[in-house]
């Protein structure tokens, strides 16, 4: 899909989401011949943030966040010379397809970094209520009911395996690290794969397990980073780079393979 020939922008002021001193929300919608679009935009005042960073998480989504040296007003001008930018970016995100088509198109499941991606195969049935998986050595099943929404169940299964098997995937990352999170948490987030809190607790996406291996171990690895450097700084970096050779560029394959991953699953 093509930028539109002829674009013009209507900015809504800022308006205040979580806290008015760290976090504002502005919407910038696109107005073209035939496809008008609107992104939401959260710009965030983040003490941990060296620089000015833009970055459109999904196609009707972006986080801007910005040093505490920097005032609003100079965020929110960033953020208009980018506007033409954003338009672009959003209009080259995949196509979103649903988890089912995802799966039929030969879309895998990765569960550890011991195991290989496996295929994954849908079964319709009457007979269960619940979805169910059965576990092969090449492939795994997830059995739905026909009569109910397929989507949602389908999603349910994988998060229960996301759920049994990535706090695994989390300790053998430790042993090799030699850091250990306080706790782990497996959720549903909008715009992250995975975070990190000053209390230890390191969370994940479920998504991580429709990642490749070595995609999945670099988000665990990622975040056991933070639990010696909270922030992205240098030093940030050179830690993850001790477990993870060319980190960043490991990391730039991630935005990029990510992006149709990251688009599954949710509500339509």
């Amino acid at each position: 899909m093509q930028p539109h020939k002829s674009v013009n922008l209507r900015n809504q002021a800022f308006s205040p989401i979580r806290n008015l001193e760290t976090s504002r929300s502005k919407i910038i919608e696109f107005e073209g011949e035939k496809n008008p679009q609107r992104i939401i935009c959260e710009v965030r005042k983040s003490p941990r943030s060296r620089r000015i960073n833009l970055k459109l998480k999904r196609p009707d989504f972006a986080l801007l966040t910005f040093p505490k040296r920097m005032t609003w007003r100079m965020a929110e001008k960033f953020l208009h010379d980018h506007e033409d930018w954003l338009l672009r970016k959003s209009l080259e995100f995949p196509k979103p397809i649903s988890l089912g088509q995802y799966f039929k198109d030969g879309g895998r499941i990765c569960l550890s970094h011991q195991m290989s991606e496996r295929e994954v195969m849908v079964v319709e049935s009457d007979e269960t209520d619940r979805p169910w998986i059965r576990l092969e050595n090449d492939r795994i099943s997830i059995h739905v009911n026909a009569g109910n929404p397929k989507e949602a169940m389908i999603k349910d299964g994988c998060r229960k395996l996301a759920s049994q098997f990535l706090p695994d995937w989390v300790q053998w990352a430790e042993e090799r690290t030699g850091l250990k999170a306080g706790k782990v948490r497996i959720g549903d987030q909008v715009t992250r794969w995975g975070s990190c809190s000053h209390r230890g607790t390191v969370s994940l996406n479920w998504r991580i397990i429709l990642l490749p291996r070595d995609l999945g171990s670099y988000v665990i690895f990622h975040e056991l980073a933070h639990l010696a450097e909270m922030n992205h700084s240098t030093r940030f970096w050179a830690k993850l780079e001790e477990f993870v050779p060319h980190a960043r560029e490991v990391d730039r394959c991630l935005t990029r393979t990510g992006k149709k991953i990251f688009s599954l699953g949710r509500d339509r």
